[in-house]
């Protein structure tokens, strides 16, 4: 009996962590596979992304804050997450994404690398939990606000950390972080509704 009960706590735990485990496997397995066609979709939406938000240099420049320059940024970023994510269902695209955005912006300021990876990586998390993957629509719109709404208060973080100022005083107060966050959020998701339903309606 002792040695039954042995076994079967063992299997409960398995099945616990089963989820976990299997989620770290697929992410592996999966962030090996992109195929060149895929590699070069991405960098051509990267591409993109920057000539864009170069267009809007000025305006972010304007911004009281820099880590509000997400709010400027999450229709580009959803736009892009959306078009990379309707042609490629794999866990770990957006946090590839993030890692090639990431990288480029860290030649001005390093820091950018770290936000934009954790938000890629995050999304992807996120998306797999809760639909196992990008193959619904729902799914792709969530992640395109997501992925520009989680950098916001890890910007808000950063900032108020390393260069401390305005951003330092503001990070105590949580409904300063959150009312942007929910804004990015929903500037993404909705921009990638529509240019989803465009795409849609045109066959693409």
């Amino acid at each position: 009996m002792g040695r039954r009960k042995g076994i079967t706590s063992i299997d409960s735990r398995q099945s616990l962590t089963y989820p976990v485990s299997r989620l770290r496997i697929e992410g592996r397995l999966n962030m090996g596979k992109f195929q060149l066609k895929e590699l070069s979709m991405m960098a051509l939406i990267v591409a993109s992304i920057f000539v864009l938000g170069y267009l809007l240099l000025p305006l972010m420049q304007m911004l009281p804050l820099p880590a509000l320059r997400a709010l400027l940024v999450a229709p580009i970023y959803g736009s892009g997450v959306t078009l990379l994510t309707r042609k490629i269902d794999k866990f770990g695209t957006v946090t590839m994404l993030g890692l090639v955005i990431g990288a480029l912006l860290s030649v001005f300021f390093i820091w950018m690398l770290i936000i934009s990876l954790i938000g890629g990586f995050l999304t992807d998390v996120v998306i797999r939990l809760i639909f196992k993957g990008y193959a619904s629509k729902r799914s792709i719109w969530i992640a395109s606000g997501l992925f520009p709404a989680l950098q916001l208060p890890l910007a808000f973080i950063m900032v108020a950390y390393t260069i401390g100022g305005p951003s330092g005083e503001l990070i105590r107060h949580p409904l300063v972080v959150t009312l942007p966050t929910l804004v990015t959020f929903g500037l993404g998701y909705f921009t990638s509704k529509g240019l989803d339903r465009i795409l849609s309606n045109r066959g693409l």
